[in-house]
């Protein structure tokens, strides 16, 4: 199985876009903003089926209307679904306009998404926003805002929680070391970050 990671800051806040594609076929952790996803694909000749959002904040859902336009399936946690379509998604407190769009599907915690043999296991992972969820995948994992290299997300947004932060990150260091593909910043791995860590 050779699929391919690809990491895109996005965006004036510099968000992270993660393509994975195998054989002309990708799927997209968190939109990012702006073109960059699909201007990657259509320069790399890439047909982009499936867009799996860590969690529904503006700055990582800001290219899922044009994404599900050119044919993506938009996937996020029901509980921040409607941040797709809402204010919830916290672009007006940034000056962003956020174009709304509906998601195709909603995961609630524990399901394995799979992409051509490729599965996205969904782990729960509210603090950051009440829906924030990682990615599990033998490729490593998607943290989106949940766990950075050398940080973690913020928790004092909307329907943040500090406590279930902390019940997340449990969660995360209690898995095997990985690779670590966060919402910002560069990529770490779990080792380092339960040994480097501030936060913890």
């Amino acid at each position: 199985m050779d699929f391919r990671v690809h990491r895109l800051y996005t965006g004036r806040i510099g968000s992270n876009a993660y393509v994975v594609e195998n054989g002309g076929r990708a799927a997209v952790v968190d939109a990012g903003m702006g073109r960059a996803v699909l201007d990657f694909a259509e320069k790399n000749d890439l047909k982009i089926e499936l867009c799996l959002l860590t969690h529904g904040h503006f700055d990582h859902i800001g290219a899922c209307a044009a994404l599900q336009r050119a044919g993506a399936k938009i996937g996020v946690s029901r509980k921040d679904a409607d941040k797709l379509y809402t204010e919830n998604n916290l672009g007006g407190a940034f000056g962003v306009e956020t174009e709304p769009v509906r998601p195709d599907f909603i995961f609630r915690g524990g399901e394995a998404i799979d992409f051509h043999g490729l599965k996205f296991t969904v782990l729960e992972t509210p603090g950051h926003s009440a829906g924030s969820v990682c990615f599990l995948t033998e490729l490593g994992i998607f943290s989106g805002d949940t766990l950075f290299c050398g940080g973690v997300g913020r928790t004092d947004f909307y329907d943040g929680s500090e406590e279930q932060l902390s019940a997340s990150l449990e969660k995360l260091f209690a898995l095997p070391d990985a690779p670590v593909y966060p919402g910002h910043g560069l990529s770490t791995t779990l080792k380092r970050e339960k040994e480097n860590n501030p936060y913890v």
